[in-house]
């Protein structure tokens, strides 16, 4: 079973919350992540003054010793005559070969308010050193209007309808999992990540319990946290539980929120996943330079039926 590290992080441009671009110290904190596929959101490409006109991009790639493509959302004029068109939009880090790649805007709803940047899905087809391959989306939707949300969700399931084989989705979805402009990714056979990892989870506990080998009997778990903490009020324990929950701080739950970074009280980067691909580990990843907290998971490709053609064949 091929197993693969993949994040979402949107970088903000590489801005801090001191006000200084530091790629180097960017660098850093997707390095700690230790994924080998990362989909970045908010990268500028000879953009302006705000990033030093730097391709931000390829400066992460050399830094980070991985591939990179760009797709840019925002395409505009040269601020001069023969200088370098001004670019913002989403590229994807990787450790694995490349096979192909396609940068596609997104629509926005005719029926909402002006919307003020384009978005798109940059996808690219991956191929593991282990022959297994894997099609990778980066999105980013919009920010202000739930009408344009749903309609660029369409958009991306037309895209994935020409994926034959097992999918991630990486994005800064600029809404909860569970908003109704993202329904539609669970009504074709998208999944949230984490919130798999919390089914597994939920339903393997429910298994032990059934079964009486729950932490104490035939386990080296510590006991539940309920034995733990009786003495705390139940009121004060669920707000507890709560609010730690929103900031992905509770070991025992799925990850939760990701934006704002300084406190985070709304999950609205994620990871779905479609096909043959299960998550094992689903992590929110600590506060950094950006005002996003990045999303990092352990995924697994599933062998394919018997009979079935291996994913790494050329296809025709």
């Amino acid at each position: 079973m091929t197993s693969w590290r993949v994040a979402t992080f949107n970088i903000r441009h590489g801005l801090g919350p001191d006000e200084r671009v530091d790629l180097p110290r960017l660098a850093g904190q997707i390095a700690a992540l230790d994924a080998d596929v990362i989909g970045l959101q908010e990268v500028d490409v000879r953009f302006g003054d705000r990033s030093d006109h730097a391709d931000q991009a390829a400066r992460l790639g050399e830094l980070l010793g991985m591939q990179v493509r760009f797709g840019a959302a925002l395409d505009l004029p040269p601020e001069a005559p023969g200088a370098p068109r001004r670019q913002y939009g989403l590229a994807l880090l990787t450790r694995h070969e490349i096979l192909t790649q396609q940068m596609h805007l997104l629509p926005d709803h005719p029926a909402g308010p002006p919307s003020r940047e384009p978005r798109g899905v940059l996808h690219a087809r991956l191929r593991h050193r282990g022959g297994e391959e894997l099609d990778v989306l980066v999105t980013h939707l919009d920010d202000a209007a739930r009408e344009h949300r749903t309609a660029q969700v369409q958009g991306i399931l037309r895209l994935a309808e020409q994926i034959p084989g097992p999918a991630v989705l990486l994005g800064d979805m600029n809404a909860d999992p569970s908003a109704p402009e993202l329904a539609a990714l669970s009504a074709t056979g998208w999944r949230d990540a984490a919130q798999h990892v919390g089914l597994d989870a939920a339903q393997h506990v429910g298994r032990a319990a059934a079964e009486g080998t729950g932490p104490g009997e035939g386990s080296t778990a510590a006991p539940p946290r309920t034995a733990r903490r009786r003495a705390v009020p139940p009121g004060i324990a669920h707000a507890a539980r709560s609010l730690l929950a929103l900031a992905g701080r509770d070991r025992g739950t799925a990850p939760r929120a990701t934006h704002p970074a300084q406190f985070p009280v709304r999950r609205i980067d994620a990871l779905w996943l479609r096909g043959g691909i299960t998550a094992c580990a689903v992590t929110v990843g600590p506060r950094g330079s950006s005002d996003h907290r990045s999303v990092v998971a352990t995924v697994h490709l599933e062998p394919p039926p018997p009979g079935a053609p291996h994913r790494g064949a050329r296809r025709g």
